[in-house]
């Protein structure tokens, strides 16, 4: 008579601890592989919104947008994405009644047609709406109002660094020398800004990124760009103001 040989109890053992060092290695590249794809994927979407920046100062003269955006630290008499105690239905991005001047109500429908989802990072770690439902929005914009919700002066830091979708024609957005070196430095410093980037998040001192703490933009020359997680650190840490998230 033929015998049946089945798995014994330290073959099944031996065999199910196999596996789980094979799944314990193949893991954490699985895992960077699914965070670059998000990179990646993050990057083709501003990509888009950069084309259609391009194409709306084509068609208005060479210029830029003037935006004013919800999604701001706000501040008193200024509902902004900042504010706890503001609803979220008020800083709708979307809400061409409330914010018609916002980056999107300027782009959708006719630069982007009716695209929504290229303005939500799949690495987001917060974004608007902030309770409740998908996101929507998850970059914030260098609208005129940035960073607190008020209109920045003209040729003001925060203008200059955080506000400079003003309206203004795009070839004085570029760097020019003056010779006075602290001139200068600020502006190179404001070379730093971004048309669009990732949202970021706090933990204690430390500004983070969704990307490996890391953000996506769109740089002052329309290109995508990646800064990692101690660039990030260095470009927004939180010194005496300027932005929160």
């Amino acid at each position: 008579m033929k015998q049946k040989h089945g798995f014994t109890l330290i073959e099944l053992l031996v065999s199910v601890s196999i596996i789980s060092v094979l799944i314990s290695l193949t893991m954490p590249a699985m895992s960077s592989a699914r965070r670059l794809s998000q990179r990646t994927n993050c990057q083709t979407r501003l990509r888009s919104v950069a084309q259609a920046l391009w194409a709306y100062s084509v068609a208005n003269d060479s210029c830029v947008p003037y935006v004013i955006s919800p999604m701001t630290n706000g501040s008193t008499g200024n509902p902004g994405y900042g504010r706890a105690n503001v609803p979220d239905a008020d800083i709708n991005p979307f809400d061409a009644k409330r914010w018609p001047n916002s980056l999107q109500n300027l782009l959708l429908p006719l630069y982007l047609q009716n695209a929504k989802e290229l303005f939500v990072c799949p690495s987001a770690r917060q974004g608007w709406p902030r309770k409740g439902g998908s996101w929507q929005m998850t970059y914030r914009d260098a609208a005129v109002n940035q960073p607190s919700g008020r209109i920045s002066l003209e040729n003001s830091y925060d203008r200059e660094t955080f506000g400079f979708l003003d309206g203004r024609p795009m070839r004085e957005l570029r760097y020019k020398s003056t010779g006075d070196p602290i001139r200068d430095a600020q502006g190179l410093s404001a070379l730093r800004g971004a048309y669009l980037r990732d949202m970021v998040y706090r933990e204690g001192e430390q500004v983070i990124g969704p990307h490996d703490g890391g953000v996506n933009l769109i740089n002052r020359e329309f290109g995508v760009e990646f800064r990692d997680r101690e660039t990030t650190q260095q470009d927004l840490a939180l010194v005496g103001g300027g932005v929160l998230f």
